[in-house]
């Protein structure tokens, strides 16, 4: 076992890691030693001036292999050495030479066959130094620092080498050049291979490479912190996974394969094993809240020195390498593209083929979707100019089913039985191997990369075909336009870009007069179809995903099309973080002109680390960018969310809204870092005429911010009537000039404060300006503003001496039940205006509840009372009750969520439903109910003078035991005509089955 161990683990190692004088003593010992195993020494005049690699090829020749490590171990002792000698027996013991054998074999031969790249080693090792430092980093420090086994994610898009990189990892560690210390086993898991598993365990998962001759595979899991585990390929699952929902919870537990890998990914199934994962872009958004302890590591592709590198060893020839580089270095996107290592791959690919027919060299690199067309063209030609057009259109087309096929069932490895299907024979299949579009894995096929599976699947849609389609699973280019820019289908995100690419006319006629027969020229109206459609649907539905339907136009550009698709959608949300999605975004906004609504978020391209452009560039592209906002005569919202702009890109875009042109009517800047120290911010404030609402929630600002905006707020000129100042680090400093707007501004009419240390004295400047005549306040918005008692004195003031006022919000804060008395006393009054009243969180118990029911009974302008999270319990809520039967009461929406409410209070709450007929909408959640609860409230729902149109919340019978329930019928029809809102009554206990009862 010894010797098979040990030649493939490699004695180089081990003398590496001894000393100098540890290396020096045992040449020293190694002259005597093999004496003990009847061997005959290495002359000492060998031995004397040997290196640590001379002395391993030395004993190597000299001694059998399984001699040899019998004299080394005996050595390591004798020099004090038992680490190694202990490491290298704990080696034998677990046999792991079978499994790191079979690896190497397998991932030797997967590089040799399936690798795009065939460049010599040094060239593919400088290109992955970088990354292969990080990796080390990251698991060392995690090591050094005690912290749990990391989870680090290779990101980066299609064709940057995420899988090529994997691979080298794996084979790496096979050969014994990779993380000896750190992990004794690697396994790896295939996405595609793992799509055709339905049911597994994590012990069967991983046993798939497991060589019979070695020990149980259970044994792996005594050692989990010495196991990493290696996931390509994830998106092409195309599972659905849940947050700590249906987790495997033990590794020989069968599950769904989905299970299994959401309780790895989640660590919730042996935590202490390392995952490394590659995902891009789509599968980053869709599976990266699922990992735990994440580190990402960004891979960059080629650089310009690489890209040049690259198209030599391809070509081997100088000439023709130099021909090739100074084509594409003419066409300056198409160098930018060849960043990708495997555009590099293409491009070169078809450039030879046009080479070797003896063709001018040209590709097309418009757009990513004519570089793959001029790619499939070459290969199209290459196989052969002479066969009849009928026959080439036959392959194609079953080439393009089979790939269309894959692409919507998420089968990326195709048997005989899926190529019989699509109608691709042997001899075809041969054919493609040879052009690399597909190759061998195994006993199926595989397209040679993803992005030609993609850009095929594509391709069929263009074919003229019969209705039924070949496999019931593909769907129809409607039904992919919508499909390729939802949120819920990022696997098909390619397949779009490459959809509206061939929806022009340009890359069809390119197309046809290539392969010599007619194609649908349909793809466009199908596209706007199903657009049109998409954005009729109500938002509950599939959310459109504005970046890849923006990515899909941009691929198109054709400007009419682009502005037809772009007026069916009013309400945009996009988020830029690239130079990429900054032109791209800047293109399709352009043509918007039904724009009403625009959210943004805008990361990275203007911090000093980002380097991609310079500041002129990027400067330059922003204000083409924020020219979109002019352009529409309807817009109505700005929404600006943690976006970060630097000092010249904020003024750009101040300048923007305040010209005439812009029709801004809401702006809502949340969260910004500057914007209070742009004189241009207040500008637009001052001179956009339609602007009304102003939303800086999040902003910090100082003193003297405040006031400049203040002073920007009573200018006549000025048109503002909401401000919404939340959690600006407003404090009761800033309060005087805040009056002063309430004071003199007849436009403004809501303010809101909310999460500000403005305290009493603040509360009592502000009070002071609402009793001021001039004052036009209807809405006041003071939720968690760090008032006590003591404001409610200087509020019950102000509401007696303003009539404007009619919403006002006082939730979270430490009123009790003494500053409530003294707002009732005042709420009373017949000069009191007040109609909503929102005391939310206000520490108040059922004592104050006397004093707000002699208001309802008293006050006939009071609509609404907002008393949730209070502890008012049932003794309060009767009081409240007896209120709301009360002839003057008119009441029209009461909140009592969270307020301790049992089914004690159930029969007072029914009499008021039936006994109030101004209240419509009543707030009863997490009320705990029982069965006879239940019933009363659903007989007063049911009951013809129940006046009452919605209910919010649910109502769990927590105690009720499901026989008792057969009294209920499990679906309550309300009679009552009025009733608008279904709510559910979930009645469930520990030992029956939960059901459900709608009122």
């Amino acid at each position: 076992m010894a010797e098979s161990f040990f030649s493939d683990f490699g004695l180089l190692w081990y003398l590496e890691e001894l000393k100098k004088e540890e290396f020096w003593k045992f040449k020293e010992l190694l002259k005597e030693e093999p004496l003990k195993f009847e061997l005959k020494p290495i002359p000492w005049t060998e031995l004397k001036k040997a290196s640590r690699e001379h002395l391993s090829k030395l004993l190597g020749k000299h001694y059998p292999e399984k001699l040899v490590w019998e004299v080394t171990l005996s050595l390591f002792l004798q020099i004090n050495r038992k680490d190694l000698w202990t490491k290298a027996q704990e080696e034998i013991r677990h046999k792991l030479n079978p499994y790191r054998n079979h690896m190497k074999k397998k991932f030797q031969l997967i590089w040799e066959t399936q690798t795009c790249l065939h460049v010599p080693e040094d060239f593919y090792k400088e290109t992955i130094r970088n990354e292969y430092e990080q990796l080390m980093a990251v698991y060392l420090t995690a090591d050094e620092a005690g912290e749990p086994s990391p989870t680090v994610v290779l990101q980066g898009p299609e064709g940057i080498g995420k899988t090529t990189l994997l691979r080298r990892v794996m084979l790496d560690w096979a050969e014994g050049r990779l993380w000896k210390d750190r992990f004794s086993l690697l396994f790896f898991l295939n996405g595609s291979e793992m799509s055709k598993i339905t049911e597994t365990s994590l012990v069967e998962l991983l046993s798939k490479d497991w060589p019979d001759s070695s020990e149980p595979i259970e044994d792996v899991f005594s050692q989990p912190r010495k196991v990493l585990l290696i996931i390509d390929g994830l998106e092409e699952m195309g599972c659905e996974l849940t947050l700590g929902d249906n987790l495997a919870s033990g590794w020989e537990q069968r599950r769904p394969i989905h299970c299994i890998l959401n309780s790895l990914l989640q660590k919730k199934m042996l935590p202490e094993f390392s995952l490394l994962i590659a995902l891009g872009k789509m599968g980053m958004r869709k599976y990266g809240m699922f990992l735990e302890q994440t580190s990402c590591i960004f891979l960059t592709g080629f650089s310009e020195r690489h890209k040049k590198l690259y198209f030599s060893y391809y070509f081997r020839e100088d000439n023709k390498s130099l021909q090739a580089f100074s084509l594409v270095r003419e066409k300056r996107p198409l160098l930018a593209l060849c960043q990708s290592p495997f555009v590099c791959w293409l491009v070169c690919t078809c450039l030879k083929w046009q080479m070797e027919r003896g063709q001018d060299l040209e590709i097309a690199s418009d757009s990513i979707t004519s570089l793959y067309a001029s790619f499939l063209i070459s290969a199209f030609k290459s196989a052969g100019d002479s066969c009849p057009s009928k026959q080439h259109r036959a392959r194609l087309k079953s080439l393009c089913t089979l790939a269309a096929e894959g692409m919507w069932t998420c089968t990326f490895l195709f048997g005989p039985e899926d190529l019989r299907r699509s109608k691709v024979s042997e001899s075809d299949a041969l054919m493609w191997v040879s052009l690399r579009l597909l190759q061998r894995s195994g006993d199926c096929l595989t397209f040679s990369h993803p992005c030609i599976q993609e850009f095929c699947a594509t391709l069929y849609y263009l074919f003229k075909r019969p209705e039924a389609m070949p496999h019931p699973a593909i769907g129809s280019v409607t039904q992919l336009a919508a499909a390729a820019v939802s949120e819920a289908r990022t696997l098909l995100s390619w397949m779009g870009i490459f959809l509206f690419g061939f929806s022009t006319e340009k890359m069809v006629s390119m197309l046809e007069s290539a392969f010599g027969f007619p194609l649908s020229r349909d793809i466009g109206q199908d596209i706007t179809r199903s657009l049109e459609a998409l954005s009729r649907r109500e938002p509950t539905e599939d959310v459109v995903a504005f970046e890849e339907l923006f990515n899909c136009l941009f691929e198109a550009r054709e400007p009419d099309f682009v502005t037809q698709v772009m007026n069916f959608f009013e309400d945009v949300n996009i988020y830029i973080g690239s130079m990429e999605q900054l032109i791209v975004s800047s293109f399709c906004l352009k043509h918007c002109k039904n724009l009403r609504k625009f959210h943004l978020c805008v990361e990275n391209i203007f911090s000093e680390e980002f380097e991609s452009a310079s500041n002129i560039e990027r400067l330059s592209l922003w204000r083409d960018f924020c020219s979109a906002f002019t352009t529409s005569e309807n817009f109505q919202l700005l929404d600006l969310d943690n976006c970060h702009l630097n000092e010249a890109s904020l003024a750009i875009l101040c300048k923007t809204l305040a010209q005439p042109a812009c029709k801004l009517q809401k702006f809502v800047y949340n969260f910004s870092m500057d914007i209070a120290n742009s004189l241009g911010f207040f500008k637009v404030v001052l001179h956009n005429p339609h602007m009304k609402y102003l939303n800086l929630y999040g902003t910090s600002l100082s003193w003297t911010d405040v006031r400049q905006l203040c002073e920007t707020l009573k200018h006549p000129m000025c048109n503002i009537e909401s401000l919404v100042l939340g959690k600006c680090d407003i404090t009761e400093e800033s309060c005087e000039d805040l009056g002063s707007v309430l004071a003199h501004s007849k436009k403004l009419k809501l303010l809101s404060l909310v999460d500000n240390p403005l305290k009493d004295k603040g509360a009592m400047v502000l009070c002071e300006a609402l009793k001021h005549p001039g004052c036009a306040l209807g809405t006041l918005l003071l939720m968690h503003s760090c008032l006590t008692s003591v404001a409610c004195d200087y509020i019950s003031q102000a509401l007696l001496c303003n009539s404007s006022l009619a919403l006002l919000d006082l939730g979270l804060t430490y009123l009790e039940d003494n500053g409530v008395k003294s707002l009732c006393e005042v709420l009373k009054h017949p000069d009191c205006n007040l109609q909503h009243l929102w005391l939310m969180g206000c520490y108040l118990t059922s004592v104050c509840c006397a004093d707000l029911a002699a208001v309802l009974t008293q006050n006939e302008k009071l609509k609404t009372l907002k008393l949730g999270s209070n502890k008012l319990y049932d003794a309060g809520a009767k009081q409240l009750c007896e209120a709301l039967k009360h002839p003057n009461c008119k009441l029209e929406n009461l909140g009592l969520e969270m307020c301790d409410l049992t089914s004690a209070c159930c029969e007072d709450l029914a009499s008021a439903l039936t006994a109030c007929r101004s209240l419509r909408t009543l707030n009863l959640e997490w009320i705990s109910l029982d069965l006879d609860g239940a019933v009363l409230l659903c007989d007063a729902l049911t009951h013809p003078d129940c006046g009452l149109q919605g209910m919010a919340g649910s109502l769990c019978a927590l105690d009720s035991c499901a026989p008792c329930l057969n009294h209920l019928p499990p679906v309550i029809t309300i009679k009552n005509g009025n009733f608008r809102v279904a709510e559910a009554l979930d009645f469930n206990c520990s030992h029956h089955q939960k059901r459900n009862f709608v009122i």
